[in-house]
């Protein structure tokens, strides 16, 4: 009879039960004999459908699965970040470098020296090459990440 009442006041929209949590509720209390004589053993809620604590548990397990992939994306962002930081320094102390550079050759052209007689050209053009190519390949992983990360 209890049942059949909570089942009214659900289809009336009195409460949201679900079937599961009407039989918890109405189901007897205290130690029960688990044999009817006229239908023979019943199966329990938990044997049926499982137990309530298995859904809280993997439920927990999912909540903590998605704060930890929005915590690694929120890292990788942030070093995104420091890396076009550090990349505009560092483009920021090559322009210093090109400066000092065309200072220094100044300089040394006023006091009667050419800057190539110091041999410093073709160590600065090879070392130069070597960073542009390096740089290119940075610059692809760059783009790389931020496309990934969008």
């Amino acid at each position: 009879n209890e049942m059949k009442r909570l089942l009214e006041q659900r289809k009336a929209g009195e409460i949201s039960l679900t079937d599961e949590e009407i039989y918890a509720k109405i189901k007897p209390k205290g130690k029960r004999n688990c044999r009817n004589r006229r239908t023979g053993v019943n199966p329990s809620i938990t044997s049926l459908f499982g137990g309530f604590s298995e859904c809280e548990k993997l439920r927990k397990e999912a909540d903590k699965a998605m704060n930890e992939a929005a915590e690694a994306k929120k890292e990788a962002i942030s070093a995104n970040e420091q890396n076009k930081i550090l990349t505009k320094k560092l483009k920021d102390v090559e322009r210093e470098n090109k400066v000092t550079r065309h200072f220094l050759e100044k300089f040394l052209n006023t006091i009667g020296y050419n800057l190539s007689d110091f041999n410093m050209d073709e160590d600065f053009e090879e070392s130069n090459e070597e960073y542009d190519n390096e740089e290119d390949k940075d610059e692809e992983e760059i783009s790389g990440n931020d496309r990934r990360l969008e």
